[in-house]
């Protein structure tokens, strides 16, 4: 898949389907992928912690449900109920945490002391080689509202963060390109709010 094109339609994929595995092959394909993205100093402070066994991934799964269960009220508190985009999103928001520990792989990526600059460049990686295998993913990070007991499930000391709680698997939904604010909008030329159209000379 041209890299482009990875870019332009990996976006979040929130209904995985249980019953499909995935291989190991392809596990380690997208994990190398992820181990080849810049860190501070070359330091390469990950360490991926990949839960395939059903029981760690339905332990896994509750905390993930209880964190999103509480946080998702509150963003239901606060979106109007005609905001269709926001709601259609946290539809999808509410699917994962119900069946998050349905996932056929949950990663956690983690690192003891380290810049998050040295973590999700390689978070992104791995998404980008997912969406070249065809495996959805997703970030999300409110499992940190339970991280000791997340860090209890897997075995990891509690003087190593856990950036993420990854899904990955293949997605029930379709790949497309997600809606996105031109980039003139978003882009400041030599000072905030200072925007220019595309093709303007300097």
């Amino acid at each position: 898949m041209d890299v482009f094109d990875a870019i332009r339609t990996t976006r979040a994929m929130r209904r995985l389907d249980p019953n499909r595995p995935v291989r190991d092959e392809d596990l380690w394909t997208i994990l190398e992928a992820a181990s080849k993205a810049p860190s501070g100093g070359n330091r390469q402070p990950v360490r991926w912690v990949v839960a395939r066994d059903a029981e760690v991934r339905r332990r896994l799964g509750e905390i993930y449900r209880a964190c999103w269960a509480e946080v998702g009220a509150r963003y239901r508190r606060v979106v109007p109920p005609d905001d269709r985009q926001t709601t259609r999103i946290l539809d999808s928001a509410d699917h994962l945490g119900e069946h998050m520990g349905e996932s056929p792989v949950i990663v956690v990526p983690a690192a003891r002391g380290a810049d998050p600059a040295s973590v999700y460049p390689a978070v992104q990686n791995l998404f980008l080689a997912a969406r070249a295998l065809g495996l959805g993913t997703a970030l999300t990070t409110v499992h940190k509202l339970r991280e000791g007991e997340v860090r209890a499930v897997l075995g990891i000391p509690d003087d190593v963060e856990t950036y993420a709680m990854i899904p990955v698997g293949y997605p029930l939904g379709r790949w497309g390109e997600a809606e996105r604010r031109p980039i003139e909008e978003v882009t400041y030329w030599d000072g905030w709010r200072r925007t220019r159209p595309r093709g303007a000379s300097v």
